[in-house]
């Protein structure tokens, strides 16, 4: 049998003024060292930091490296680490790299990895507002560093037609699940708010939470002044809030490696398995827009690795920048919305922060720390990047029993391309259509400014288009379901969109 990997300890940071003193901006890879030398006292050893061969690294947006593993050494005070890697950019990050350090100690590549991420856009965004010069490693600020080797977030079409942000692409999967559902607006608005309140709570007994407070379900659902519709149907409080200065950090090692330097075995979370996958990559190449494939199958392998089921698991973390990508967890794992177990070990994004790519090593931070607590035996935590995209799944135990019915292993699948691929995309359609999706983006005032439609065209194929963005269009696209909802589209010049034309208005 290969050698099995364990999680040793675990660290986390807030750095939110007035909860965690004065604004003092701290650079990314000094988050994640201190995080890291929390997770060596965490582990008993404060020396592992020093003793790692290896370095995984969650790149940050507000700053990147051209060698993250040397820069979070150098925070550590040591040499670089003898193997050193970055993930791609992704919220599915921080559980990727967990399995990512998995592997590699199952090959024997390495023996003791220091994995962690962060986000500081508080600080970059507020030293820009302010004019304050951050000091940081010089170039850190070149988004190169964040999107190399991969695709945009959006395609050309989507661009053109506003669905270049996670705030209306997310909405218009939500709108298409409700119109699946066949649920009201108020419904299933009612419905999304009482999930969210429930990740409230937790996020109110989290210290690293940047939103501590309490929110019932009608301060999540009511809109107004505090808690604005950005994209419809999510009001700000449904949104993963980015704007944040929060780390997280692991170590990983082998069970040779822990038993050699004596860690202490009541310190040892063990991974039992794990899996990755990749849906369409945008919401209009996705082929379905109610459900996630990719999650569905990295689901089954990572069970398949664990030798567990969805009801041995007693702690879960989904990913949860919107509320869509819950209910697609929820889904794949056949899970009711008011399963006692709940779904968020840190609160979630928009409660507990959404530190960019590095919220889910958050999860696999709580999720540990839960484990050892006595809170349950087995953990299955979950990450997901782009539009519900890239999917990365890990569960972790403490059960012996679990521990040797498992692998150990991690897949990585590829999907047959008619789950992942959905039909054609019509860049400059003309004719009759239907609504598949929409949503409404709202401005910062709270007042509609542009509705963006996914159509049906008679042949199958999709198109994306701009309405006419009336008074009269916002109120029957938020106050009654637009999907099914019929009319014409015509083709835009240029630079200028598609618009679409609905039936009666």
């Amino acid at each position: 049998m290969s050698e099995r990997a364990v999680i040793v300890g675990v660290g986390q940071m807030r750095r939110r003024p007035g909860l965690d003193g004065e604004w003092v901006p701290l650079e990314p890879s000094r988050m994640v060292a201190r995080c890291l030398e929390a997770a060596a006292a965490d582990a008993g050893r404060p020396a592992l930091v020093h003793e790692a061969d290896a370095v995984g690294w969650i790149p940050a947006i507000a700053w990147g490296y051209a060698d993250p593993g040397g820069a979070v050494a150098a925070a550590l005070g040591r040499p670089s680490p003898r193997v050193a890697w970055s993930c791609k950019a992704g919220g599915e990050s921080g559980v990727q790299v967990v399995n990512d350090a998995a592997q590699r100690i199952a090959a024997g590549e390495i023996e003791i990895a220091l994995v962690g991420g962060c986000e500081a856009l508080y600080s970059r965004s507020r030293a820009r507002k302010e004019g304050v010069e951050l000091g940081w490693t010089p170039g850190g600020e070149d988004i190169r560093y964040l999107f190399e080797g991969q695709r945009p977030f959006a395609n050309e079409s989507e661009r053109r037609h506003g669905v270049a942000l996670p705030i209306y692409a997310y909405p218009m999967l939500e709108n298409a699940i409700r119109a699946e559902a066949r649920r009201s607006i108020a419904d299933h608005q009612h419905r999304l708010a009482k999930l969210y309140a429930r990740f409230s709570e937790v996020a109110t007994a989290n210290p690293f939470s940047w939103f501590p407070e309490k929110r019932s379900e009608a301060d999540i659902e009511a809109t107004g002044e505090a808690n604005r519709m950005v994209g419809f149907p999510y009001p700000k409080r449904m949104n993963a809030i980015m704007e944040v200065d929060q780390a997280a950090a692991a170590i990983v090692m082998s069970v040779a490696a822990a038993d050699r330097l004596g860690i202490a075995p009541s310190r040892w979370v063990t991974v039992l398995g794990g899996a990755r996958s990749v849906d369409g990559w945008s919401v209009s190449e996705r082929a379905r827009l109610t459900s996630s494939p990719a999650y569905e199958a990295a689901a089954r392998a990572t069970m398949q690795h664990a030798g567990i089921n969805a009801g041995d698991v007693d702690v879960f973390d989904f990913y949860s920048c919107f509320p869509a990508v819950v209910q697609f967890a929820m889904r794949a794992l056949q899970l009711d919305i008011d399963d006692p177990r709940g779904f968020t070990q840190t609160g979630g994004l928009a409660h507990h922060g959404g530190p960019g790519n590095a919220y889910s090593m958050h999860g696999v931070a709580n999720a540990v720390n839960a484990l050892r607590e006595g809170r349950g035996r087995v953990a299955w935590v979950s990450g997901l990047g782009m539009t519900a995209t890239k999917h990365a799944i890990v569960a972790l135990s403490t059960d012996p029993a679990r521990i040797d019915s498992s692998d150990g292993g991690v897949s990585e699948l590829d999907l047959p391309v008619e789950l992942r691929d959905g039909p054609a995309l019509v860049d400059r359609p003309e004719g009759p259509a239907a609504v598949e999706s929409y949503t409404v983006a709202f401005d910062r005032a709270s007042r509609p400014e542009r509705s963006i439609f996914l159509l049906r065209l008679e042949d199958g194929r999709r198109a994306l288009a701009n309405g006419h963005h009336t008074p009269d269009e916002f109120r029957a696209l938020t106050e009654s379901e637009g999907v099914g909802r019929r009319g014409r589209v015509t083709p835009g010049s240029g630079d200028a969109p598609n618009v679409f034309t609905l039936a009666g208005c």
